[in-house]
């Protein structure tokens, strides 16, 4: 061997770039969606490790619902009744909304009740579902419903349910599914999230999250960088590795004292100290980075109204925060709340039920109260603060 070759490893990164899920035929009848068809739950895996776009997407449901469904006496020209016998309007669309807001459709099961006129709808998880290809001429009859869409055979089989075919085909007690995709140019049949632009940015704010706790876990090292004279077998390499790292790994054994014995100067190793101090401030940056792509894809004009910080306080910038509110409701979360209605008031109206109307959470009028009720002074025992 020679030594005085130097043997170096390197970290491949990825020039993949945001491509839309592939879709593709599955031999057994369903439309794939993604090329490993688990398109739905690695959006769901993506989310769960983003605080930002988890917050971001509550804050949408929430404003979504908002005081809930108006509702009057049973009798009255506009009762709405319940979507079923377990649940109430608030319930059903608060799930639509989540699953809207997280994957760019909805889905609900529609069943036929016994009397032959009316119908019960039940929230369907959206990433359960996959699309049964389609007709030549395009139309879809029916769907396929997986728990777990990594095992397809034997008792774990899909469930194939029928599309909604209207109250005068349907049969009693059988379910249908209402399916409900949100529009992308250039994706046929499944919808992406509205945020998807940004998916780099939602998986690069999980990847601050794992770069932070294993700093923590590694007691922020690399802080100095060991050069070992001669170049020892791979079990010598390894032992001396795992006592490094038995020392110096995790948050209780930051900052010990590390001693290494040696015959001599030519034996002894190199202890050089490294400086990551800019690394923090790349770090920073990037946060700040990732954070304004996040919400900017939401097309969120105040982080605070999502409940994630920002520039805007409700003590010094009410103003700005009324206007981001009306600008925000009315571009976005009025538009998603009225795809969602439309597609239950078929089904209100099908069971001679009023129009679902939902009232708006009263945001602008808490702001401005809020604003007028901040103390200009404050006197404690008869000294005034001001």
């Amino acid at each position: 061997m020679d030594k005085n070759k130097i043997s170096i490893g390197h970290i491949r990164l990825s020039k993949e770039g945001v491509n839309l899920p592939e879709i593709s035929k599955s031999h057994r009848g369903w439309a794939n969606y993604g090329r490993d068809n688990l398109f739905p739950q690695q959006i769901i895996g993506f989310n769960s490790c983003s605080a930002v776009n988890s917050a971001i997407l509550e804050s949408k449901v929430t404003f979504i619902c908002g005081k809930g469904v108006k509702d009057s006496l049973e009798g009255a020209g506009n009762y709405v009744g319940s979507p079923n016998q377990g649940e109430s309007w608030d319930e059903l669309i608060e799930k639509i909304a989540a699953d809207y807001t997280l994957f760019g459709g909805f889905a609900f099961q529609v069943i036929l009740n016994n009397d032959g006129a009316s119908v019960s709808l039940f929230h369907q998880d959206f990433s359960a579902v996959r699309i049964a290809l389609p007709d030549d001429e395009g139309n879809i009859a029916r769907y396929f419903i997986a728990n777990d869409w990594r095992r397809t055979t034997g008792k774990d089989r899909p469930v194939e349910v029928e599309a909604w075919c209207g109250i005068n085909e349907a049969q009693v007690g059988q379910p249908y599914l209402f399916y409900y995709a949100g529009y992308t140019p250039g994706l046929r049949l499944y919808p992406v999230p509205s945020f998807y632009p940004a998916i780099s940015y939602v998986k690069a704010d999980g990847a601050l999250g794992e770069l932070y706790n294993n700093s923590i876990n590694n007691g922020f090292t690399p802080s100095v960088v060991i050069s070992v004279p001669g170049n020892p077998d791979e079990e010598e390499k390894a032992r001396f590795q795992r006592q490094v790292e038995d020392t110096f790994s995790g948050a209780k054994n930051a900052c010990n004292i590390l001693v290494i014995w040696g015959e001599n100067d030519a034996v002894k190793p190199q202890i050089t100290p490294f400086n990551s101090s800019t690394n923090a401030d790349l770090y920073n940056n990037i946060e700040s980075i990732v954070f304004q792509k996040i919400i900017s894809a939401h097309r969120l004009s105040s982080p605070t109204l999502a409940g994630v910080s920002g520039g805007g306080s409700l003590s010094g910038n009410a103003g700005e925060l009324v206007s981001s509110f009306i600008l925000y409701n009315y571009s976005v979360i009025e538009q998603l709340r009225r795809k969602i209605l439309d597609a239950l008031n078929k089904f209100a109206g099908i069971n001679g039920l009023g129009r679902l109307k939902i009232d708006d959470l009263d945001v602008v009028a808490k702001i401005r109260e809020s604003e007028t009720k901040l103390p200009t002074q404050l006197s404690i025992e008869g000294l005034t603060v001001k």
